[in-house]
């Protein structure tokens, strides 16, 4: 990222995703907009920053990105997104989904 200044904004929503994992969730927040602002129909960028805000305790800004997500993907739910599920340690996927609920998004 550093030595391409066109990197494809899907790079920012991994950057954004390890740092929610870490539970460094301000991090994450910084790399998760960044993703939606380069590249505003990617509906995962919109997921993973509405869970940060919501571990954040930012409910609302959370429920904003729950919002667009949902208007990007209106059939999304949280057991469709397969990472809550593919993790290798379980607690981590809890945390996504955790954060997910707190978010608004349907089960």
């Amino acid at each position: 990222m550093r030595l391409d200044p066109f990197y494809m904004p899907f790079a920012l929503w991994w950057l954004g995703a390890a740092y929610y994992m870490l539970g460094s969730y301000a991090d994450a927040v910084t790399s998760l907009q960044a993703a939606v602002s380069r590249a505003p129909n990617l509906a995962l960028g919109h997921h993973w920053l509405a869970a940060t805000y919501a571990q954040l305790g930012r409910l609302d800004e959370a429920r904003a990105e729950t919002a667009e997500g949902l208007r990007i993907q209106p059939w999304f739910t949280i057991s469709q997104m397969p990472f809550t599920k593919a993790c290798k340690r379980p607690e981590d996927g809890a945390r996504l989904r955790d954060g997910l609920c707190k978010a608004g998004y349907p089960e």
